[in-house]
């Protein structure tokens, strides 16, 4: 144990102190903790207040892990999606595009470039997608729009 709050000591020592302030805020096992705050104390900063457990579970902030909610074989179609769920206020990302584009014969391997949105949001996200591939998301030509 003295070597892991050693091995510690040393990593927070060398970290700037707003990059430890942040280590600190996103949580860290019981000894982590104690050697960060010995670590803010010697240097004469504020510990910020930790969060209790039941503030973490009313916190609105989670809506569960990425599920994936489409697959594409072009990441630019992949990229379009997460444009249209991002503008209905639903976080979206997109997974394996860079493996897709570096080397497209893994396309296939990879179940194509994924669409993925939290769990709390899936629902939203399938509403979204169909219209989107009812196409009552496509933009109208400059030609079709009447005159204003």
């Amino acid at each position: 144990m003295n070597d892991e709050r050693a091995y510690l000591a040393g990593k927070y020592r060398d970290l700037e102190t707003e990059e430890l302030l942040s280590l600190f805020r996103s949580g860290l096992t019981e000894l982590a903790e104690e050697v960060a705050v010995a670590e803010l104390n010697a240097r004469r900063v504020a510990v910020p207040s930790r969060p209790v457990a039941d503030d973490l579970a009313a916190s609105d902030t989670y809506a569960g892990d990425f599920v994936s909610v489409a697959s594409y074989f072009n990441p630019t179609e992949a990229h379009v999606l997460q444009a249209c769920l991002q503008a209905a206020d639903v976080p979206a990302f997109v997974a394996d595009a860079g493996l897709v584009q570096a080397n497209s014969l893994l396309t296939v391997a990879l179940g194509g470039v994924r669409v993925l949105v939290p769990e709390g949001f899936v629902a939203q996200a399938r509403d979204i997608i169909d219209a989107f591939n009812r196409g009552d998301l496509e933009l109208k030509d400059d030609t079709d729009v009447g005159e204003l």
